[in-house]
């Protein structure tokens, strides 16, 4: 071991790097394993300070397999994303334990790059990648503090590790866009658990839709071809459910094959999808989508889903229709949007059958329902009061205070006991338009539910019976609605000039809105040509620069040449001449100039003895100085770790010498 490896220091370097790499797994890693990491940290400075026994072999040992028996628990698994980067992190702060040689120390250091890389597994947006690029930065200074033998100061550290990321960026880029690229996501890893991945789910259950909207994350963003369609268009289509108990709705997993079509009706809307991960296979799409994304599988309903798990961002164009008339409800179809559960809500039943003795015309009848809806007292909230054992006659009669699923279910469920077919469709609607971007943001708390049904000469049409008690909703989005609500307002039937008072937006809202979609867009720039960077992109970035329908064997004779060249300019940069890393090595090199400006200049096979003899036999006047200087400098570079005293002593010398050696 090296006699002057200073522990002290070095465990808190490793501190520190604990303090910066971790920090992007809080609200990825469970709680108990991050707070596991910090004590087994802890631990170790506790005996650091104390001077206690440090662990012996057979309790790490323990250690390690109760560790890997809580991963197996937490995880099913110690492979893939969360179950190998838990255990990375277990390990790790075993490691801290038996830190003992300078080799310890810094392997410890290369499992945080490891952990850097495992960063990108959970989110790839700007601000991380420039998050964790400091972390890099901090590891290389520690990584520096451990491996050199002498003391430098942390800010030198620091400046040296930055320099040499930027030496690396250009090198790093040309092979990042240049090199070929591989089809998919660079950092896309099957067979996690989903663990910080919302997505929605393949069931409605009443009340599980007012939990999404507290989330802020983004479910995808929309590009569009020309001019967005306005807020009443803004249905996206996920996954259509037909069975249902009287609490929940369920889809139909055993039609796999679609037998309906449609007919479009009015002027094609194009555009973009960027969906988030969202470890489910529903593909979002504007109501009614009219073209296929590839890869994907339509169902009945007009529903898309992915060949697999959507584990990685994913782009897709598509082609939809506000205006349509769909055919083909199936007699299986037909039999299963007319099912009630055995213990149907007898009032809502009984008052829908006495609309369709009324009306008797299907729209007639779903009209008359939006009336009723329209006209009574409910209220849209995003806090239900809890229904009991009859939920949609205890929502339609008692509370009617609901959130978008009970308006769904109640309204489907009161067009089946009329005898009109009818289902759920579960989606998204609206989203927040990004001037800055040109691009509408869809998330998770825009998750919305509505009813579609069936009228003979037009097919499946869309009913919203929360646009009936709550326009604004649909008008302003789930934003809106916080803002009211958080003004102590009901919606239902407020005033419309009341909402347009309590939705004013001060000068700081503004400026803050302003600033997240300013942010948003140069993220979305980011996913765009970095992390979602693929042969299409790498193949329209060739192109611009000379290289399209070059074949293979010209693509890589540039790209060779290229990376010569730019090696070269980076081997110049590293190569040139620095100033020692060593500040008793710096001063002795600047006695060494000023030496050689009076005539002295030190030959490369001499050392500092044998040198500072010739300069006392070519110049007596100086011998004893230099002789000095060099006895001092040899002790301190090779015998034991400067002081701040010593330095201080040897910076003193070099500085008289230089004045008397230039006089």
């Amino acid at each position: 071991m090296n006699p002057v490896f200073d522990h002290k220091s070095a465990f808190n370097g490793l501190a520190l790097c604990a303090l910066v790499v971790m920090p992007p797994y809080l609200g990825n890693l469970p709680g108990w394993l991050l707070l596991t990491f910090a004590g087994l940290i802890a631990w170790r400075y506790h005996i650091n300070q104390r001077g206690g026994p440090v662990p012996g072999r057979a309790l790490r040992l323990v250690l390690l397999l109760l560790f890997i028996v809580l991963v197996l628990q937490q995880f099913g698994t110690v492979f893939g994303r969360d179950g190998g980067i838990s255990l990375l992190v277990l390990v790790l702060g075993l490691k801290f334990l038996e830190l003992r040689a300078q080799r310890d120390y810094m392997l410890s250091v290369l499992v945080y790059y490891v952990l850097i890389l495992g960063g990108f597994l959970y989110a790839q947006s700007l601000w991380l990648a420039l998050y964790l690029a400091v972390a890099v930065v901090a590891c290389t200074a520690t990584l520096m503090q451990v491996s050199l033998q002498t003391r430098t100061s942390a800010i030198y550290r620091f400046r040296y590790a930055g320099g040499l990321m930027i030496q690396a960026l250009p090198l790093m880029l040309f092979m990042y866009f240049l090199f070929p690229r591989l089809q998919g996501s660079l950092w896309g890893l099957p067979g996690h658990t989903g663990i910080g991945i919302s997505g929605m789910s393949d069931e409605l259950r009443l009340g599980e839709f007012s939990r999404m909207i507290e989330s802020e994350e983004v479910a995808f963003r929309v590009e569009f071809e020309g001019r967005p369609p306005g807020p009443h268009q803004l249905y996206w289509r996920g996954l259509v459910l037909w069975h249902t108990d009287g609490r929940r709705w369920r889809r139909d997993n055993t039609r796999v094959t679609p037998t309906d079509s449609a007919q479009p009706l009015g002027a094609p809307i194009n555009y973009q999808v960027t969906l988030e991960p969202s470890d489910k296979r529903w593909l979002f799409a504007l109501d009614l989508p009219a073209s296929h994304p590839q890869g994907a599988r339509r169902g009945p309903g007009f529903v898309f889903e992915a060949s697999r798990l959507i584990r990685a961002r994913l782009r897709y164009g598509m082609t939809s229709f506000a205006h349509y008339r769909t055919t083909g409800l199936s007699p299986p179809e037909r039999r299963d949007a007319l099912r009630l559960p055995v213990d149907a809500s007898p009032r809502a039943v009984s008052l829908a059958r006495r609309w369709r003795e009324q009306y008797r015309a299907p729209a007639a009848v779903a009209a008359a329902a939006l009336d009723f809806i329209r006209e009574e007292e409910f209220y849209y909230t995003l806090s239900p009061p809890p229904l009991g054992k009859n939920p949609v006659d205890d929502f339609l009669f008692d509370t009617r205070r609901g959130f978008c699923e009970h308006y769904a279910a109640a309204f489907t469920t009161l067009m089946r006991a009329a005898g009109i077919p009818s289902r759920v469709v579960v989606g998204y609607q609206g989203g927040e338009y990004n001037p800055e971007g040109d691009y509408l943001i869809v998330r998770q708390s825009d998750a919305h539910a509505w009813s579609e049904i069936w009228l003979q000469d037009r097919g499946w049409v869309r009913f919203d019976p929360t646009a009936a008690v709550a326009p604004e909703r649909i008008e302003y989005g789930i934003d809106g609605v916080r803002r009211l609500q958080r003004q102590g307002l009901l919606l239902g039937q407020l005033p419309a000039e009341a909402v347009l008072r309590a939705l004013e937006l001060g000068w700081i809202e503004r400026a803050r809105y302003k600033l997240r979609h300013s942010l948003d867009a140069v993220n979305m720039a980011w996913y765009n040509w970095v992390t979602d960077f693929g042969p299409k992109r790498q193949r329209e970035l060739l192109a611009a620069i000379g290289f399209q329908g070059a074949g293979w064997l010209p693509k890589l004779a540039g790209l060779a040449g290229g990376l010569i060249l730019l090696t070269a300019a980076v081997a110049g940069l590293t190569l040139r001449v620095r100033r020692p890393v060593d500040p008793v090595q710096r001063l002795y090199h600047r006695f060494c100039r000023k030496l050689a400006k009076a005539g002295l200049a030190r030959a490369a096979h001499e050392g500092a003895l044998a040198f500072s003899q010739r300069v006392g036999q070519e110049r007596p006047d100086l011998g004893e100085a230099a002789g000095l200087i060099a006895t001092l400098y040899i002790g301190l570079r090779y015998g034991r770790r400067a002081t701040a005293t010593e330095l201080a002593r040897l910076r003193s010398l070099v500085r008289q010498f230089r004045t008397a050696a230039t006089r």
